[in-house]
């Protein structure tokens, strides 16, 4: 069997066409190189029976040979036997100790518990702990007694939610295409279900065959695919329930002549066809789980709130969320979709539904307290993934809207404050996106401008002691200094926590003072230089081309500060002579006085100018 990190590691290589290095490996999975070293050697005696290498090469990485048909097979068994035998995490753990007490009766020990996942009982006791805050958010307990067990209780509706959410996450995108080819095909299910167990996969065959004899392609325009397969794992669920004993109220029959509507008859059809079966009675509350139409509490009127619901986010934020009228649309899109039948969308899986709670914590709490009060918490039961998926909408207004990347600020330090400064600003900035240089100063005003201006990053031209991080590079930036900015980029970037606080939602203002400033430098320059250059060659300028070298100055003070240099090639069959060198030599100290450090050719192009 392959372990957790082992898995995701081979679905990493089989997926990417481009090799992959062993340090990506280790840092994307916070382990040592030497624990990717033998992860590989465990796969690569795993992948022996495919007949399928994992090749490598130095300062290149690593991938699987292209062979595409064997590819498609082990990813099937990954998706399949391989997804559910491997060696279990914590998160896999959890999972299944819920799924495992939600099928029981009675209470579940810890024993069992450790005997059905082959780990340690101290290893459940652990768990336990994270099954409490799993099952929360659902408003479902974890009751603990001594010597007895756990047990999981609430609402009925909730946790059948649950079990319904367990179902659709764990399923696979190959084993959701197998359910819906078999029923729209109406072909042999001779396939395995890896996602559904105990005693739900015995009652979910049995309705899968109800629903094939039913299904015709005219149900699609009706019931979306997802509504199916829905409606699917929802009577798996019920007919579950009512065989342990439990209900959603109470035994009310079903009058189903009040139903007309198409979307109800076929539900109504299938409900019959499988409770006929298994013997169980038409109850009116199954059929309204099964529709989504519990009627408890108000009709929401969802262009309302979701008006309301951008307005009281933009007033927690700070952010005027409203001035994004593609947010509204597609929000309003959103739970229209999830509404229009109830709770009958509202189980859905988001799995980064934790990562966007812990990162953007401000905008998920604004975003739930705003849920809360306009569509109603009686509707959303599992509120972690329903209010994540709501604001993924709000974090795609700001990343298409808003101004909203966050960039490391940086100072940088030269000899005077002034000079090459502005040339540095857009070559970095230029090669690394990531980074604003807002300032350069002299050593004398760094702790001054540092703490004015919210620095994050120091570069400097001095080794400089600072509580700010410092990159000490050359006069002029070589490729080993830029990148050396930008692993320091990147890493604080890395660490600094993603809260909404840290997000500049204003709208990008242009720099028009950067530009005026770079303008101004450049004509200043070519004007000393020129001074200079009349003052040092005063009588060896052809009279017929002083305003040519002038241009010329200028144009070549220009190319400097915009990186576009002549080629270093473009005057290597030029001879020259003694004379020529001095000439040259000259030209280099005038124009490295002004902190331009040009090429030889740029430098041997001036010589045309002289007699």
């Amino acid at each position: 069997m392959l372990t957790e990190r082992e898995y995701k590691i081979l679905m990493k290589l089989l997926k990417f066409n481009q090799p992959i290095r062993i340090k990506d490996l280790s840092k994307e999975f916070n382990v040592s190189p030497r624990m990717i070293k033998y992860d590989l050697d465990h796969i690569k005696d795993w992948l022996a029976k495919y007949e399928l290498q994992i090749l490598s090469q130095t300062n290149k990485g690593l991938w699987i040979e292209p062979d595409e048909d064997k590819k498609k097979i082990v990813i099937k068994e990954l998706i399949g036997n391989e997804c559910w035998n491997r060696i279990p995490d914590q998160n896999f753990r959890i999972k299944k100790i819920v799924m495992t007490m939600l099928q029981k009766d009675d209470y579940t020990t810890a024993a069992s518990l450790s005997e059905i996942l082959e780990v340690s009982r101290n290893t459940i006791l652990s768990d336990m702990n994270l099954v409490e805050e799993f099952v929360s958010p659902w408003e479902i307990r974890l009751e603990r007694k001594k010597r007895i067990g756990y047990r999981l209780f609430g609402e009925e509706l909730h946790l059948r939610l649950l079990i319904e959410n367990l179902i659709l996450s764990n399923m696979s995108n190959y084993e959701i295409y197998q359910i819906m080819s078999s029923i729209s095909n109406k072909e042999e299910r001779n396939y395995t279900i890896y996602s559904i167990d105990g005693t739900l996969l015995s009652v979910f065959r049995i309705a899968e065959e109800k629903l094939c004899e039913l299904y015709h392609p005219s149900v699609t325009k009706i019931l979306h695919q997802s509504d199916i397969l829905t409606l699917l794992i929802r009577i798996t669920i019920s007919v579950t329930r009512l065989n342990q004993g439990k209900t959603i109220k109470g035994y009310r029959v079903l009058k189903d002549n009040q139903y007309t509507d198409d979307v109800s008859r076929f539900i109504l059809n299938f409900m019959k066809s499988v409770f006929k079966t298994v013997d169980l009675p038409l109850l009116e509350d199954e059929f309204l789980y099964l529709s989504g139409e519990f009627a408890n509490g108000r009709r929401v009127d969802l262009l309302n709130a979701t008006q309301k619901i951008i307005e009281e986010v933009s007033y927690k934020t700070g952010i005027d969320f409203k001035r994004d009228t593609k947010l509204f649309s597609n929000l309003f899109a959103h739970l229209s979709l999830r509404f229009q039948r109830g709770l009958f969308n509202m189980t859905e899986s988001n799995p980064f539904a934790e990562e966007i709670k812990q990162n953007y914590a401000d905008l998920f709490e604004s975003v739930s307290l705003a849920c809360e009060k306009y569509l109603g918490m009686d509707k959303i039961v599992n509120k972690n993934e329903f209010i994540s998926f709501i604001t993924l909408h709000f974090l795609t207004s700001l990343e298409n809207t808003f101004n909203k990347k966050e960039k490391v600020r940086a100072v940088y330090v030269c000899a005077t404050g002034k000079g090459v400064a502005r040339l540095i600003k857009s070559r970095v900035e230029k090669e690394i996106h990531d980074i604003d240089i807002v300032a350069y100063c002299s050593i004398m005003e760094v702790e001054e401008i540092c703490k004015k201006r919210e620095v994050d990053l120091i570069i400097s031209v001095f080794p400089i002691k600072s509580r700010i991080p410092v990159i000490v590079m050359e006069a002029i930036p070589t490729k080993k200094d830029i990148d050396t900015i930008k692993e320091k980029v990147y890493e604080i970037l890395e660490n600094r926590p993603k809260s909404i606080q840290r997000i500049a939602w204003k709208e990008e203002e242009k720099n028009d003072e950067d530009s005026e400033s770079i303008s101004l430098e450049i004509i200043l320059k070519g004007f000393e230089v020129i001074q200079e250059v009349q003052s040092n060659f005063a009588h060896r300028i052809k009279d017929d081309r002083l305003q040519a070298l002038h241009l010329h100055i200028f144009l070549m003070v220009h190319r400097y500060f915009f990186e576009k240099q002549y080629d270093d090639f473009l005057y290597t069959s030029h001879q020259v002579t003694e004379k020529n060198k001095q000439d040259l030599q000259l030209f280099k100290n005038i124009l490295e006085s002004k902190d331009l450090h040009v090429n030889d050719s740029e430098l041997i192009a001036l010589l045309q100018y002289l007699n």
